[in-house]
């Protein structure tokens, strides 16, 4: 079971050792203040006596001596959330990047982003704002409660049982607030993942008249969360709305036990000033309730996450992967949508896949890649399983162009260079854009340094494909693993890709429905429900009777 990042690692343990030791700070200045508070009502009943200046003085410097603990609290407490955050960011994203491609292509992309945006915000509202104040005000209150005792026994028995009655209801009212942040979490990500799904296609879906009918689905998931929200707040609110009441009903449990004892009027001062030094530490302690049920859920999730199967790394076996070509073999490979695929590409061989949408092609070139892994049977390149190389020897490796290959927002010279061994010069990347027919964009980007927005929304999806050429081009990559590389290219497709092959040596498994490009391969692989049906050379294949005639003929008509 994969676990969650230590509160207390990477030094987090200082931060809130060094919260514990301010909540002690501000415990010794309320305590103070509560005596000096005595000292000054002492005063007052001594018509003769001097101006109290050094009980004055004391109030006044605990006061601001409470004010500047809690602010430096709240900063280290923050730095301690913080990165807490990030320790988990960092770790679910790694945990992301070994899972295998279908199960992340599956997820729904506004519930993913929740979990690295609203559920570690409330992991990180756990360990700064609950945590923290859980700490300080389990310091403040026993201590201000024994100043209460010290103060007068009978003052400190009279407001410790409405005191301790009230905090006791805290805690049975808090753990109802558990389903409601379950409920509330799920109903926020389920419209995220709702309107990250429109939104992209928010013009198309007016044009298609869906605007009312999308309207309303989102309005009534929304009225569903508001709901959740509000019920949330309810019961927050309810326990933010104890300690008002545990103050009043002290106050007076307090003053009623000095009236009827007869406790100097200076003693009950300092032992008021005391109960409402108590009020923010139990306003704090309310808030612990709320923020640790948010934390729960958002927790369970994360493990949840933390604990999808992922793809292992095996120890590396045999000679270190030489830079050079590389065969690749599939050994009787079992997955979820391919079937005893046994199949050996020679290094430097070029192969082409075809066959039917959902027949297996992807899958096949993602378990040559390392992005997926097969139930049974194993896959080899070289000597060595794709997911136990390491990362340099994957960059020099391996070259992956999918269907989904990223272009993050930032500079044209990372689009086209991401992925390479080492980076080449501005030159060898303009000569390639060029070769591959983006000089015009390059212009209008205004150079390598232009701008390309997020998943290259700037950019047509011809430009996207030929970047990935680009890309390809500029790995110098030992195998080349391309999914369809002419899709969305104009009628220069076929000869682009030609171009790629004809610059490399490397072994080369490439998917296309192109029977052009796929004549001037070595070997043709012919896919159908998850099987290899037919291999062999480009004029066999194409030209010979067999499984794959009726498809091509269909693919000639188109």
């Amino acid at each position: 079971m994969s676990e969650l990042p230590r509160i207390t690692g990477n030094g987090r343990g200082i931060g809130i050792a060094k919260v514990a030791v301010l909540a002690v700070g501000q415990a010794i200045a309320a305590g103070t203040a509560a005596f000096a508070t005595r000292d000054v009502f002492s005063a007052l009943r001594d018509t003769l006596a001097a101006t109290p200046f050094l009980p004055l003085g004391l109030i006044a410097l605990a006061g601001i001596s409470i004010a500047g603990l809690r602010i430096w609290e709240r900063v280290v407490a923050e730095k301690v959330g913080q990165h807490y955050a990030s320790d988990l960011r960092l770790k679910l994203f790694n945990h992301f990047s070994r899972m295998p491609v279908g199960y992340v292509d599956q997820r729904r992309q506004g519930s993913m982003a929740l979990r690295f945006v609203g559920d570690l915000a409330a992991v990180r509202n756990w360990v700064s704002l609950g945590i923290a104040r859980l700490i300080s005000s389990l310091i403040v209150l026993p201590l201000a409660t024994v100043v209460l005792f010290l103060l007068n026994p009978t003052l400190g028995l009279a407001a410790s049982i409405p005191i301790g009655l009230g905090l006791l209801t805290m805690a049975m009212i808090a753990p109802r607030l558990g389903e409601v942040h379950r409920r509330l979490r799920s109903r926020r990500g389920g419209l995220a993942a709702d309107m990250s799904e429109r939104i992209p296609h928010a013009p198309e879906l007016r044009l298609m008249g869906r605007m009312q009918v999308e309207n309303r689905t989102l309005l009534r998931r929304t009225d569903k969360m508001i709901e959740a929200a509000i019920k949330r707040v309810r019961g927050a609110a309810l326990l933010q709305a104890i300690p008002d009441a545990i103050s009043g009903l002290a106050a007076a449990s307090l003053l009623f036990a000095a009236f009827r004892s007869g406790i100097p009027a200076a003693e009950v001062a300092g032992a008021m000033a005391a109960v409402g030094l108590m009020i923010k530490p139990m306003r704090d302690l309310a808030g612990v309730g709320d923020r640790y049920r948010a934390w729960i859920a958002a927790r369970d999730k994360c493990v949840d996450l933390l604990n999808k199967p992922r793809i292992s790394r095996p120890k590396s076996l045999g000679s270190p992967l030489a830079n050079e070509p590389q065969s690749v073999r599939f050994e009787n490979v079992e997955t979820e949508h391919l079937t005893s695929i046994d199949l050996v590409v020679e290094a430097g061989q070029k192969v082409a896949v075809m066959g039917p949408n959902g027949s297996g092609k992807s899958t096949l070139l993602a378990l040559a890649a390392g992005l997926e892994a097969a139930i049974t049977g194993k896959v080899l390149i070289g000597e060595h399983a794709p997911s136990s190389l390491s990362s340099s020897v994957r960059k020099r490796t391996i070259s992956f162009v999918g269907s989904k290959s990223p272009i993050l927002s930032g500079s044209l010279r990372r689009a086209m260079t991401m992925g390479a061994a080492q980076q080449p010069s501005d030159t060898q990347i303009l000569q390639a854009a060029n070769l591959y027919g983006l000089r015009g964009m390059v212009e209008r980007l205004g150079g390598l340094d232009g701008h390309v927005a997020e998943a290259g929304r700037n950019l047509s999806s011809g430009e996207v494909r030929r970047i990935m050429l680009v890309r390809a081009a500029l790995s110098e990559a030992q195998l080349l693993l391309l999914d369809e590389p002419d899709d969305a290219l104009d009628v220069e497709g076929a000869s682009l890709v030609r171009q790629l092959l004809d610059g490399t040596s490397a072994t080369t498994i490439l998917i296309t429905h192109n029977t052009e490009i796929a004549r001037q391969m070595d070997l043709v692989l012919f896919v159908s429900n998850g099987r290899i049906v037919q291999c062999g050379l480009p004029e066999d294949v194409f030209d010979s009777k067999g499984p794959a005639q009726d498809f091509f003929s269909r693919l000639h008509a188109a």
